[in-house]
């Protein structure tokens, strides 16, 4: 991150002083943060000046410009590795990814993230930033392609897709891609009579993973926050995202390259800390023993599940019952291994577990020992006995109540023939 030192020698030097003495007499701030606080003021009042034509910035010619950030692949980042991406094999990301992936070698895979003028997406929203992260055998490589002059957006674009041309790469993995970066590039190119040049390649967006697997464990699954949380992967310096459309247009008018220097390394390190999350994610899969959080664990086991592997499902959801200390993450893994269970056909092991959460008022739980006692034992008497259960708990949705209502109807019925026909006494 550049200094704030430096970039203030780029600001407006009109009521500078003024603002300063303001600042200066705030009680309970760092000089840090008084002069970072002087940055951004500055970057928003120039933010009511004229828009001035989309020249490129005093000394560069060129209508874009290519920055490239590298990094080793022996950093750690929390329990990664950055090199051990290299170690995965062809199939590694199908378990995440889906079947698309099963013969997909990560080591051809490139990590794209957009920064754009907008982030409300359609034809007026140009993407000014394309990064492209990727592993060569010395490092993993960031290539940022900045805009310079919205009316070389043509160029601009014709050398991302060379780029992605010459480093045949064989899938695209994003973070929100799926609904944000990649179909605006594609609006972009077909706008500029492009072809786009992520048609054909699958795509991860690794969004999806990451809210299953950390959903029960962050309140917050944003990348930049679970870089943090989980990789060690310090923001504090990082400019908000939703500042980097200002910070462009900014730049547009005054041509000082230094405002936009901070938006070009939030790209590069969200590129970085998307490889290490996903890495971190194909990890887990294979050692769930690398994460103690039970949250994690049946993450991993619903990731599992959804791609057809139950017997690895199983297992991760009985070791997420076994270690979670939260008895919310306990009770959804209980729940859903009974559903493998009942699958597998193993009805005096998923019997048990119902029993286990039944008792903790799980209607979930007593719906399904109702239909167990009645269609396998044939015990009326005690399914009708966990529909009433269920009722008069209450909080069913109206859907489920409703149907428990007719299963209660139905046991009666079928205990009164039983009765009549003096079956039962």
């Amino acid at each position: 991150m550049r200094k704030l030192k430096d970039r203030l020698h780029d600001l407006d030097r009109k009521g500078i002083q003024d603002e300063w003495r303001k600042l200066d007499g705030e009680v309970g701030l760092s000089t840090r943060e008084k002069l970072d606080r002087l940055v951004r003021r500055n970057l928003k009042q120039d933010g009511r000046a004229p828009v001035a034509s989309s020249r490129p910035p005093e000394g560069m010619t060129e209508p874009f410009l290519v920055k490239e950030f590298s990094y080793a692949l022996d950093g750690r980042y929390g329990k990664v590795r950055l090199g051990d991406w290299l170690s995965l094999q062809p199939g590694s990301l199908e378990v995440i990814a889906g079947s698309e992936f099963a013969a997909v070698d990560p080591r051809q895979a490139v990590f794209f993230d957009s920064e754009t003028t907008g982030l409300a997406g359609g034809t007026g929203t140009v993407p000014f930033m394309l990064g492209f992260g990727y592993f060569s055998e010395q490092a993993f490589q960031a290539r940022i392609f900045i805009l310079l002059d919205l009316d070389s957006e043509g160029e601009f674009l014709a050398a991302a897709a060379r780029f992605l041309e010459e480093g045949d790469f064989s899938a695209v993995v994003t973070y929100n891609g799926k609904a944000f970066d990649l179909p605006l590039l594609e609006t972009r190119c077909i706008l500029q009579r492009q072809r786009f040049p992520f048609r054909e390649m699958p795509h991860l967006d690794f969004l999806f993973p990451a809210r299953t697997i950390w959903r029960n464990t962050f309140d917050s699954r944003k990348l930049g926050f679970l870089g943090e949380m989980l990789l060690g992967l310090s923001r504090e310096d990082d400019i908000d995202g939703s500042e980097i459309p200002a910070l462009y247009f900014s730049f547009l008018r005054s041509g000082a390259f230094s405002l936009i220097e901070p938006v070009v390394e939030h790209n590069a390190m969200d590129l970085v800390g998307l490889a290490a999350v996903v890495l971190l994610g194909v990890l887990y899969l294979d050692d769930y023993s690398l994460t103690s959080d039970g949250g994690e664990i049946f993450g991993l086991g619903r990731l599992c599940e959804r791609a057809g592997l139950l017997e690895k499902a199983g297992e991760f959801y009985k070791a997420a019952r076994e270690s979670s200390a939260r008895d919310d993450v306990a009770t959804l893994a209980a729940r859903r291994l009974s559903v493998l269970l009942k699958k597998k056909k193993l009805y005096g092991e998923a019997l048990e577990l119902w029993e286990q959460l039944a008792a903790a008022h799980d209607a979930q739980a007593q719906r399904e020992l109702s239909v167990h006692f009645e269609h396998r034992e044939r015990d009326f008497a005690m399914a009708l006995t966990y529909v009433e259960k269920a009722l008069a708990e209450g909080g069913l949705p109206p859907a489920r109540r409703q149907e428990m209502e007719k299963r209660l109807q139905r046991l009666q019925q079928k205990i009164a023939k039983l009765e009549e026909n003096n079956e039962i006494t």
